[in-house]
């Protein structure tokens, strides 16, 4: 054990408590060049294994700071680790035998470290580090959501494996001079842009053969320990490998010389002493690892821009097919030619439906080869499946699914073009996705556990977590209680809620200092977001909004109140019943507080704040949703808060959702009986199919942080997904009647529609149903798994489901 006391700023910043900066140095090995003033760097290890056969396995556990490619005898093999913070850094457990043989085999790996130190006075004061922070925005080489200590390599084998531990002699280590990063806001310049870096690489100095039989290139040396890189907690990692999966990279729809048109399936020659431009188009956005091969070409820039969309000179976006004289806008990374056949591939992956190629050649032509692409993300397999006799919904459902796989990958992401951060209110609703359409959990529990280590402002949490930077939204803590519930409610295991319900404590109270003398919450320090509306795009104080005199709100004492019934159940499950008590009391008198203070009659709503001057659908969705409104009033309400026939707008005088939160909506008239009016919502979605969107965008164009002359900036935010979800859940009805999902409750709310098939996923296994309307009788079949009981509601009536498969035909109304 050693002491690195010296690391307690760098740990600070990333967020961690310095007193984890004690742990055993036992592994790491780097490159003598590799201190912290070397950021941004790439370097290559590697070393060889004789074996006398071919082993039937090989198990290793590997990780680095901050990432690693692994190839074993050239092939690429893994990477990782998955994203954690200094406190739970992850650690790859991987069975080489596959990919060895008998004889000499070369391990190697590829890593790089992109964070750079912030420049920091001694004893800086958090004034100080927050300035820090925010000018490293615009310099800084990796993205936000790494964190890190110091660059290092580790691996460590078990039983046979154990000769490749890097705290034994063999393994070499090389920096490589012709890659380097580049910091993607100040390419964009426009919109935050925070994600994975662009790169540049210069053929010339770079090694591409790295993993290959031998050493080349020179530059080459021995491996040196690296002790300052354990001051981290290593935990395993419980993530399967991410995808990487063969796909298209687009086709060429625009090129400033024909025979360009057929690449990417035929090479084509740039001639000397040329400019020219390929634009190319995928069917769909993706996320994937690019791989250009050229050939010849020597001097020779060529630069790769990646973009969601095209835009017009007005920079807005439109049908998102339109071609044009539109241009991609984004972040590009640079390749370098030297005249020999390479193949240039960016570290971390991209994520385009869009890709422009622009070539600059000297006194030589440079051939582009290929392009391939590599698809990525969270391996998740799709279960649950969508299908009405209204085509446009199932298009809605896929496009929600492709959007939900492009923004998951080590953790869940808000976007993955613009910021690749695992923020707790877009999470919440993308774990709800995933329980029904995959039910993979494991991505779910790791967020859940995530949002717990971030520990700041005496109980409160990061909004988004990993990450180096600080944003405390006070309400997504309250979301993560409810991601807690969602939880309790439809998975089996309860021991991510158990150990975390400290946690969910320390949340709910920290909200106790905010109570005003009549019952109501009053104004907190932080940011406190509810949704990208009510407000302009440069004022966030605007909404939620506050009285005048006791400063106190409406919408986010609902807020509040929905954690704290959530927390009484949780307390009353598997905690402390006192404490669940005390929840469920305090509830009841924020309940009475918004009733009493919050509802106006003339308006027949609940207005946002007391002084009853502004009104919401989210303020009265979540009276709905948690019983603040008596059944009776639920459906005058949503009347009042909704526009027939235009989705998700609101009447004049009433501030709409954004895609977001319109899920709280979607809930709020499931929860009042009113499931039935859920496919109208749906018509802002079909507004977007029409321009086209292959994923779905953060927010209305013209609204929100974009403000009123500009389109959304992220066309893939899984946030506005949860349509997916909901058929499942609201249309086809499936869902939980239990804790634990230990009864199945399929109540279906078909509205207009005359056939519906579907299946969504349980802890038990799928539920599979069939609706068929004909004239005034429904005919409705539910499959089950065996072990699985549940009813059937219709019309306000349970029928038992006593078979596997049960056939019922009944009447409409």
């Amino acid at each position: 054990m050693k002491n690195y006391s010296w690391l307690a700023p760098v740990l600070f910043i990333a967020g961690v408590p310095a007193a984890i900066a004690q742990t055993d140095a036992e592994g790491w090995i780097s490159h003598v060049e590799a201190g912290p003033q070397a950021r941004p760097v790439v370097l290559h290890f590697r070393r060889t294994v004789d074996l006398k056969t071919k082993p039937k396995s090989y198990a290793v556990r590997v990780t680095a700071d901050n990432r690693f490619i692994l190839y074993v005898n050239g092939q690429r093999v893994a990477s990782g680790p998955s994203t954690g913070d200094v406190a739970h850094w992850r650690e790859e457990s991987i069975d080489l035998a596959p990919w060895l043989k008998r004889g000499v085999n070369v391990i190697a790996a590829t890593v790089w470290n992109g964070v750079q130190p912030l420049k920091l006075p001694p004893n800086a004061t958090a004034k100080q580090i927050s300035a820090a922070e925010g000018a490293a925005l615009f310099t800084n080489t990796a993205p936000l959501f790494q964190q890190s200590v110091a660059t290092g390599f580790r691996l460590m084998g078990e039983g046979d494996a154990a000769v490749l531990a890097t705290d034994k002699p063999g393994w070499r280590v090389k920096r490589d001079a012709g890659r380097g990063f580049a910091n993607g806001w100040r390419q964009e310049k426009f919109w935050y842009y925070v994600a994975g870096n662009p790169e540049t690489i210069d053929a010339a100095k770079a090694d591409f053969d790295a993993a290959g039989p031998k050493e080349s290139g020179g530059g080459w040396q021995d491996a040196v320990p690296a002790p300052e890189a354990a001051a981290r907690t290593l935990v395993a990692d419980r993530l399967p490998q991410q995808n990487y999966v063969p796909t298209s990279a687009g086709k060429v729809v625009r090129a400033d010389l024909p025979e360009a048109m057929a690449f990417p399936a035929r090479p084509v020659i740039i001639p000397p002493n040329s400019k020219v431009k390929l634009l190319l188009q995928r069917d769909a956005l993706v996320s994937a690892y690019p791989e250009l091969s050229v050939s010849g070409g020597a001097g020779a820039t060529i630069r790769l821009t990646w973009a969601e969309a095209l835009y017009d000179a007005k920079r807005l976006k439109g049908d998102r097919n339109l071609i044009e004289d539109r241009k991609p806008i984004g972040i590009w990374d640079m390749f370098i030619a030297d005249g020999q056949p390479r193949r240039f591939a960016p570290l971390w992956w991209r994520t385009w439906r869009y890709a422009e190629i622009a070539v600059e050649t000297k006194d030589q032509p440079l051939t582009l080869e290929g392009l391939r692409a590599f698809e990525t993300g969270y391996p998740f397999q799709q279960v649950g499946r969508f299908a009405s006799d209204d085509p446009q919904l199932q298009r809605i459902f896929d496009v929600g699914w492709r959007t939900a796989r492009i923004d998951a990958h080590e953790t869940y992401m808000d976007t993955a073009y613009w910021e690749q951060l695992q923020y707790a209110g877009d999470t919440r609703l993308q774990m709800l996705i995933s329980y029904a359409v995959s039910g993979d959990t494991r991505l779910a529990e790791q967020a859940i556990d995530a949002y717990a280590a971030s520990h700041v402002d005496g109980g409160l949490i990061e909004s988004a977590w990993p990450t180096r930077g600080h944003n405390v939204i006070a309400p997504f803590a309250l979301l993560w209680v409810g991601m807690l519930d969602d939880w309790r409610m439809r998975q089996r295991d309860p021991a991510p809620v158990v150990r975390n319900i400290g946690r969910m404590r320390e949340i709910l109270d920290w909200f106790e200092k905010y109570r005003g003398k009549r019952g109501l919450l009053t104004k907190n320090p932080q940011w406190n977001f509810i949704d990208w509306v009510g407000q302009s795009a440069t004022d966030r104080t605007e909404f939620p909004s506050y009285g005048k005199d006791a400063q106190e709100s409406c919408l986010m004492s609902a807020h509040w109140l929905g954690a704290l019934q959530q927390g009484a159940a949780i307390e009353a499950a598997f905690g402390d019943k006192v404490t669940g008590q005390r929840y469920a009391a305090r509830a009841e008198t924020v309940k009475a507080a918004i009733r009493s203070r919050c509802w106006v009659p003339a308006r027949g709503l609940f207005a946002d704040n007391p002084d009853g001057d502004r009104f919401s659908q989210h303020m009265n969705a979540l009276a709905i949703l948690y019983d603040v409104a008596p059944k009776e009033e639920a459906r005058s309400i949503a009347d009042r808060i909704m526009a027939p026939g235009k989705g998700i707008a609101a009447p004049e005088g009433v501030t709409a959702t954004s895609y977001y939160f319109a899920w709280y909506l979607a809930q709020a008239l499931a929860h009042g009986g009113m499931g039935d009016r859920y496919l109208g919502l749906l018509d802002t979605w079909r507004e977007l199919l029409k321009l086209n969107y292959t994923t779905w965008p953060e927010e209305r164009d013209g609204a929100g942080q974009a403000g009123k002359n500009a389109s959304t900036r992220s066309d893939s935010h899984a946030w506005s997904a949860h349509p997916t979800a909901d058929l499942l859940g609201i249309v086809a009805g499936i869902g939980p009647d239990a804790p634990g999902y230990a009864r199945l409750k399929v109540e279906p709310a078909l509205g207009t529609l005359r056939h519906v098939s579907a299946s969504a996923v349980t802890p038990y296994g799928p539920v599979k149903v069939r609706y068929r309307v004909q004239g005034n009788r429904l005919s409705a079949e539910i499959t089950r798994p065996s072990d699985l009981p549940g009813d059937f509601v219709w019309n306000g009536l349970r029928y038992p489901l006593s078979r596997v498969t049960t056939r019922l035909t009944l009447p409409m109304r």
